[in-house]
C-alpha cells in the first residue's frame, strides 16, 4: 500500500487535511473537564489507541479488516461490512457455511483453519467474536456442548496469530451469558421458568425476612418443576463462559490481544450474570485493566463497534460526539433486556467505538439524538423540533431510537417517521437505527455515524472514493429504515399478529413448512414497501461531494439493483435485506 493514499486531489485538499490532523491531535491530547473525567474512568474505561496502520491505495479500498462474527445473522456480519464501507474499508469474513445457522453451531475447526490461511499483509486489523471461535457462536455459548478445556485450546489461535502477524492489531469481543436460554422448540416448555430461576438464584441473597422466605419457596418450586439436567447444563455453561472471559483478560494482560469488549447479553436486574460481572470486575481491577476492558450491555453489535474502533485507531483519530436525550429522566432509565441506566450504555458505546463524549454540541463532529422512555409529550415535541431543525440546517445528526413503543415494542417510533417523511428528511441523517435493544441500536448508530464523519474529514482524496463511501452511507441508511421501520413496525408486526391467531403456530422456531410460508409472505410484503420507500426518498437525488481540479463533483442515485429479501433463521425476528445502488459520478 502506498503512502500516496492520503495525497489530496488538489493542493487545497492537502492543506485542509494537515490542518485537520493537527487540530485532531490537539483535541486528543487535551484533557476533558474534571467532572467528566472521573465519570469516564469509572463508567467508560478508556481503550487506548494503537499504533497507526498503513492506509490503502488510491484506487482500491482505503483498507481491509478481517472479521469473525458471532454468527451468520445480518446484524452481526452484513452490518459490519456495510459500516466498514462507509469509510471505504472492506470487511472480509469466513464463508457463511462455516458460521452455522441458528441452533447449529459454526465449525470452529474450519474457522480456525480459514483464519490461519489468510494473507494479512494488507490487513489493517483482525476482529474476532470469542464466542464463535471458542464455541461456534452466540447460541452455542448458552449450552455446555463445548468443555472449558476445548474452548481454551481454541483460544490458542490468538497466540499463534500474534507470533505470525505481530503488527496486525487484534480486537475481540466476548458475550456474557444472558439470563434466558435461547428461545427455540427445545426450550419452549421451560425457558421462562429457567430464566426466573436464574433471577431468584441471584436475588435470594439480597432478599430480607419475609421476602427471602417467599423467594426460597419459589426457588424450591421451580427446581422441582425443572429437569435437573436443564439447570445443570445452564450452570455449567455459565461457569465455562466465565472461565473463557477470564482467560481473555489474561490474553490482553499478556499483550496477545490488543483490545477486548466484555458485552452483557440480554440481562435483567438479577440473575447469574450479575455474579459473573462481579468476578470479572474484580479480575480487571486486580490486573489493572479496568480502564482498558469495559463491561456493558450489548452483544450483537460488538463487531460493528470494533470495526469503527479499528479504523479510527488506524488513523490515530477520534470522533467527538454530543448527546441529546429526549428527556433528562431518560438518562437513568434501565432499558428492557439491560441492567444499567441508558446513559451508562450510551457513554460506554461511544467510547468503545472510538469516539469521545463532549458536552458542547458546538465542539462535536456530530450530535447523537437518543429517543428514550420517560419523555412526556412536551419534552418529546421539543426534542423532535430541535432534531428536525438541525437536519434542515445540514448539521451532522445521528438518531438512536430506543423508545420501542407499543404495540410492536421493537422498532421505529412512528411519530418520528411521520415527521421525517413530512419534512422530506429521511436521507439527511448521518446515521439511524431502531432495533431490538438499546445496546444494539446505539452500537449500530454510533459506528455508522463515526465512519461517515471521519471519512468526510480525512479520506476524500479522490472523487471515486468519495462517491463509493457516500453511496455506502446512503445504502446503509435505507437499510436501517427498511429493517427497523418497514420490517419491524409493519411487516413483522402484521405477520406475528396473524401467527398468534392460531395457538399452534410457533413464533420462536418455525417448522420447515411454516418457514417456507412465512418467508414467502415476508418477501411479498416487504419488497414493494422497500422499493416505494427508495423511490420516495433516495431515487434520482444528487449529493454533493467536494471540489476536485477546481470542479465541484457530485453523485446521483439512479436505481435499486439486486434486491434480495429472506428470513435468515426459522423465525420472524430478523430479516436479511441485500441490494446495491446504481449511481453516477457527476459531472
Amino acid at each position: 500500500m502506498k503512502r500516496a493514499f492520503l495525497r489530496s486531489a488538489t493542493r487545497q485538499h492537502s492543506t485542509l487535511l494537515l490542518v485537520l490532523v493537527f487540530s485532531l491531535l490537539s483535541l486528543i491530547i487535551s484533557a476533558q473537564p474534571p467532572q467528566q473525567e472521573q465519570r469516564d474512568k469509572l463508567q467508560n474505561p478508556e481503550l487506548k489507541p494503537l499504533k497507526p496502520m498503513r492506509p490503502g491505495t488510491a484506487t482500491g479500498p482505503a483498507g481491509f479488516i478481517v472479521l469473525v462474527p458471532v454468527d451468520d445473522r445480518p446484524a452481526v456480519g452484513q452490518f459490519a461490512q456495510m459500516i466498514g464501507a462507509i469509510a471505504d474499508h472492506r470487511v472480509i469474513m469466513p464463508p457463511p457455511e462455516m458460521l452455522g445457522r441458528f441452533t447449529t453451531p459454526g465449525d470452529t475447526a474450519m474457522i480456525d483453519a480459514w483464519l490461519r490461511a489468510q494473507d494479512y499483509t494488507r490487513v489493517d486489523a483482525l476482529v474476532v467474536s470469542v464466542d464463535m471461535l471458542a464455541y461456534g457462536g452466540l447460541i452455542a455459548s448458552r449450552t455446555h456442548r463445548t468443555t472449558v478445556d476445548e474452548a481454551k485450546k481454541r483460544l490458542e489461535f490468538f497466540r499463534w496469530f500474534k507470533r505470525a502477524w505481530p503488527n496486525v492489531p487484534v480486537y475481540a469481543f466476548n458475550a456474557l451469558m444472558r439470563v434466558a436460554p435461547t428461545a427455540d422448540s427445545r426450550s419452549r416448555a421451560w425457558g421462562d421458568k429457567l430464566a426466573r430461576w436464574s433471577e431468584l438464584k441471584d436475588y435470594v441473597s439480597k432478599a430480607k425476612n419475609a421476602e427471602r422466605e417467599k423467594t426460597i419457596a419459589e426457588l424450591e418450586s421451580l427446581e422441582k418443576s425443572l429437569d435437573p439436567r436443564v439447570i445443570d447444563d445452564y450452570r455449567r455453561a455459565h461457569s465455562r463462559d466465565l472461565q473463557i472471559s477470564l482467560a481473555m483478560i489474561d490474553l490482553v494482560r499478556e499483550g496477545v490481544v490488543d483490545s477486548l469488549l466484555l458485552l452483557q447479553d440480554d440481562a435483567r436486574l438479577y440473575g447469574l450474570h450479575r455474579q459473573t460481572q462481579r468476578v470479572l470486575s474484580a479480575k480487571l481491577q486486580a490486573s489493572r485493566l479496568e480502564d482498558r476492558i469495559p463491561i456493558y450491555n450489548g452483544t450483537d453489535e460488538g463487531s460493528l463497534v470494533l470495526v469503527s474502533r479499528a479504523i479510527l485507531d488506524k488513523f490515530r483519530s477520534r470522533v467527538r460526539v454530543a448527546v441529546v436525550y429526549s428527556s433528562d429522566a431518560s438518562r437513568t432509565v434501565i432499558a428492557p433486556y439491560e441492567d444499567h441506566p441508558i446513559q451508562f450504555t450510551v457513554e460506554s458505546q461511544i467510547k468503545a467505538a472510538g469516539s469521545v463524549l463532549v458536552n458542547d454540541p458546538a465542539e462535536a463532529d456530530y450530535t447523537l439524538y437518543v429517543n428514550a422512555p420517560e419523555a412526556d409529550e412536551q419534552e418529546f415535541a421539543a426534542f423532535l423540533k430541535r432534531m428536525i431543525a438541525e437536519l434542515k440546517s445540514d448539521k451532522p445528526v445521528a438518531l438512536a431510537d430506543i423508545l420501542f413503543p407499543a404495540p410492536h415494542r421493537g422498532g421505529a417510533d412512528e411519530r418520528i417517521i411521520t415527521a421525517l417523511v413530512r419534512e422530506n428528511l429521511i436521507d439527511k441523517f448521518t446515521a439511524y437505527a431502531a432495533w431490538n435493544t438499546a445496546g444494539n441500536t446505539l452500537g449500530t448508530t454510533i459506528p455508522a455515524a463515526n465512519m461517515r464523519v471521519f471519512f468526510r474529514r480525512a479520506l476524500f482524496d479522490t472523487p471515486e472514493r468519495y462517491a463509493r463511501a457516500t453511496i455506502a452511507h446512503l445504502e446503509f441508511l435505507l437499510h436501517r429504515f427498511a429493517g427497523d421501520y418497514l420490517y419491524h413496525d409493519v411487516v413483522r408486526f402484521g405477520i406475528n399478529a396473524e401467527l398468534r391467531k392460531q395457538p399452534t403456530n410457533p413464533t420462536d422456531e418455525f417448522t420447515p413448512e411454516l418457514y417456507d410460508r412465512i418467508n414467502h409472505e415476508v418477501q411479498q410484503r416487504l419488497r414493494p414497501l422497500l422499493e416505494k420507500f427508495f423511490a420516495d426518498h433516495f431515487k434520482g437525488r444528487t449529493y454533493p461531494l467536494a471540489i476536485y481540479d477546481n470542479k465541484p463533483r457530485a453523485v446521483r442515485i439512479n436505481e435499486l439493483k439486486g434486491l434480495k429479501v429472506f428470513l435468515p433463521w426459522p423465525r420472524a425476528f430478523e430479516v436479511t435485506v441485500d441490494y446495491k445502488f446504481d449511481y453516477s459520478l457527476l459531472p
